[in-house]
């Protein structure tokens, strides 16, 4: 037991340090980029069940390869109004390597978001129960694009073609992570390269950090898991936001309920269901903040995961 807390003590103190360095590290320069303001509500499925969309350390944590597909649009659809794609694939070439791809597409009005992201992870045993440390590292290519046909106007707009004619961005995403049969402790940071390099940046509402840590309570009977979990979001030129709640599997880990509590002044809530651990399938109730409640009454989001060569 005392060389368990001893691991446990200095696991803490490591992963504590590290993002202590990364997160004070330039904080001005490091909110100047990031991804689309759409994130100030992330995907629901990396709160349980595809935590790798949020952090390149999660890529490849076991010998499966897992293929998640989310779709994500506001319940009262309005003109414009955000509509979210996103596929990741992740599985574990090599005895302690992981391997990651993200494709993501984002349209909210004349906008489109698109980003592709190639992950490399490494997965250190650091005990004799399971214990693991997580590093990732993430490549990201960015592109944004602002529609010219849905502008009314009496001529094309120069502005509207210097807009499309920037740079694409490119960025590197950084994430690492603590995992046993119980504990779940794991951080990420968006665009590491912004905390080094200044880059000029108006993209309010961008994700800059994500800390996360859950404890799986495990049991045997109708209710096979309680997790619950709290995780600290940083965005940029807002408060940070603050998650918590909890997932709970039952009946042989065939169906699961969730929720959660966003300080954002919302909440979410989904239900899965999970077929022999090869598909899974999850539906999921965003609420809208309470500023934007008298214009659509939320965001609901639909996860599929396919998890294929799986050793028994």
């Amino acid at each position: 037991m005392k060389i368990l807390l001893g691991l446990y003590q200095k696991i803490f103190f490591f992963l504590a340090a590290g993002f202590t360095l990364l997160v004070n590290c330039h904080p001005a320069v490091a909110q100047s980029v990031g991804r689309t303001a759409q994130e100030i509500d992330p995907f629901e499925s990396q709160y349980f069940i595809n935590r790798y969309i949020a952090n390149p350390a999660m890529a490849g944590m076991d010998s499966t390869l897992n293929l998640n597909m989310t779709y994500r649009q506001q319940y009262q659809e309005l003109p414009g109004a955000p509509v979210t794609e996103a596929f990741t694939a992740d599985g574990a070439p090599g005895k302690r390597v992981g391997l990651g791809l993200i494709a993501f597409n984002d349209k909210a009005g004349l906008l489109t978001t698109t980003r592709f992201a190639l992950t490399y992870a490494y997965h250190l045993p650091v005990g004799q129960w399971g214990e693991q440390l997580h590093f990732g590292i993430s490549g990201v290519y960015e592109h944004v694009n602002l529609d010219p046909k849905g502008i009314v106007g009496s001529g094309p707009d120069p502005v509207v073609a210097e807009f499309n004619d920037r740079k694409n961005v490119f960025e590197v995403d950084y994430g690492m992570a603590y995992t046993d049969s119980h504990v779940t402790v794991q951080g990420s940071l968006t665009n590491l390269i912004g905390y080094f390099k200044k880059f000029n940046s108006d993209n309010a509402g961008a994700s800059t950090f994500y800390l996360a840590a859950a404890y799986k309570f495990t049991f045997d009977g109708m209710v096979n898991s309680i997790e619950p979990e709290t995780c600290l979001r940083g965005v940029k030129e807002y408060n940070s936001i603050v998650d918590a709640g909890a997932n709970l599997t039952m009946f042989k880990n065939i169906f699961n309920i969730y929720g959660m509590i966003h300080s954002s002044g919302n909440f979410s809530v989904g239900a899965g269901l999970n077929y022999k651990s090869i598909l899974y399938l999850q539906g999921s109730y965003l609420s809208q903040t309470s500023g934007l409640r008298n214009y659509t009454n939320g965001n609901y989001e639909i996860d599929i995961r396919i998890s294929l060569f799986r050793k028994k």
